[in-house]
């Protein structure tokens, strides 16, 4: 009988914050969503926070948090709008959790994903 060989998958976290035309059932949705990505992309999504209330950010300071904890280096949202509604700033976002946790922000959708409007929104020229 030979033994299957499994390789552990690096962890990932989701973040979903509470847009104001997400409906109430849109969350699970998502989190569907953020698990079947991570899961293409060779993570285990072992937690999604996700923001309540808009304006806020508890989930968005206890992902950060519970990222340094657990030595968690990658981060999925469904797109760029869920990290600021405005992608210049939604970019901000993505650098400074990425240098904080050391790791990278993933976009579960392709056709939203915050390199798409960098250089626009921020005035730079492309790296």
């Amino acid at each position: 009988m030979e033994l299957e060989r499994r390789t552990i998958q690096p962890l990932a976290y989701g973040y979903v914050r509470a847009l104001p035309e997400l409906r109430a059932d849109a969350v699970a949705q998502l989190q569907s969503e953020l698990a079947r990505f991570a899961h293409q992309e060779g993570f285990t999504l072992a937690e999604v926070f996700v923001e309540q209330r808009w304006l806020h950010t508890v989930a968005w300071d206890a992902l950060v948090m519970s990222c340094n904890q657990h030595d968690v280096r990658n981060v999925v949202v469904p797109d760029y709008r869920h990290l600021h509604s405005l992608p210049g700033l939604s970019f901000v976002m993505q650098r400074v959790i990425e240098d904080v946790i050391d790791g990278r922000v993933w976009c579960a959708r392709a056709d939203a994903t915050v390199e798409e409007v960098t250089a626009a929104s921020v005035g730079g020229a492309a790296e």
